[in-house]
């Protein structure tokens, strides 16, 4: 079959045209996809940097903010005894017996496993009252309206502080019960209650006392003891 010149140009256009379809189906397009991908892939990082960076500025007082939680969180908890072994808290018992004008003999001395308890915020709610009529006394008595807003206020206030909805919840602590049968002067057992309170910790509390022959210049007697006790924090200025 012999082809004429319009024939020949007519293949030609179509071979050159498949040329064309073939190399941008293989060459262009995929080009094109991988470019499009890459843009796509670039506005995903930038998001994702424009995140990190977000929270890189929230995190850079992250260190000063840990450290201050840190210090307010060891305060509180040197009120507590260190968590520690049954022997050693009884060690501390003995400590506490043996200062000076303490100065008491256990003849006895037991402690219980370690255990928990739930400690409960303490307030307490006045059922004083004040009324127009006590205003009307105190003005009569030469108070003034000043110093019987203040007598109202007092009555109120722990009232108030009760229901505060930021008042501070229930916690549970660890602790030891320690049960002593113990000999002293009645002045020696007054200095033992009376260090419980100044103490560095805080937390060892007279649970119940027994005190026999009290009139006399020695006593002997058995009380149970409560020492709390909190894990201490490492400081995460140290690590």
């Amino acid at each position: 079959m012999k082809l004429n010149y319009r024939d020949k140009m007519i293949l030609i256009v179509v071979f050159v045209l498949l040329i064309v379809v073939a190399g941008f189906m293989l060459f262009v397009k995929p080009a094109i996809d991988e470019c499009s991908q890459a843009s796509s892939d670039l506005e995903s990082a930038k998001v994702q940097l424009s995140e990190l960076e977000d929270q890189v500025d929230k995190d850079k007082n992250l260190a000063a903010e840990i450290q201050t939680l840190y210090t307010s969180t060891s305060q509180v908890a040197s009120n507590f005894y260190d968590y520690q072994v049954a022997y050693k808290a009884t060690d501390k018992v003995r400590e506490l017996f043996a200062v000076d004008d303490v100065n008491i003999k256990n003849s006895n001395m037991s402690i219980s496993a370690y255990g928990s308890t739930v400690l409960t915020p303490f307030s307490y709610s006045s059922t004083t009252t004040f009324t127009d009529f006590d205003t009307k006394v105190d003005e009569y008595n030469g108070a003034s309206s000043a110093d019987s807003a203040d007598s109202a206020a007092d009555a109120n206030a722990d009232a108030n502080a009760a229901a505060d909805p930021n008042a501070a919840a229930a916690q549970t602590i660890g602790y030891y019960s320690i049960n002593v049968q113990f000999t002293s002067s009645l002045s020696g057992f007054k200095n033992f209650a009376d260090n419980l309170t100044t103490n560095n910790e805080k937390s060892m509390v007279i649970e119940n006392v027994n005190i026999e022959n009290v009139n006399e210049s020695e006593i002997s007697g058995t009380m149970t003891l409560n020492m709390y006790v909190l894990k201490k924090l490492a400081d995460p200025s140290a690590s």
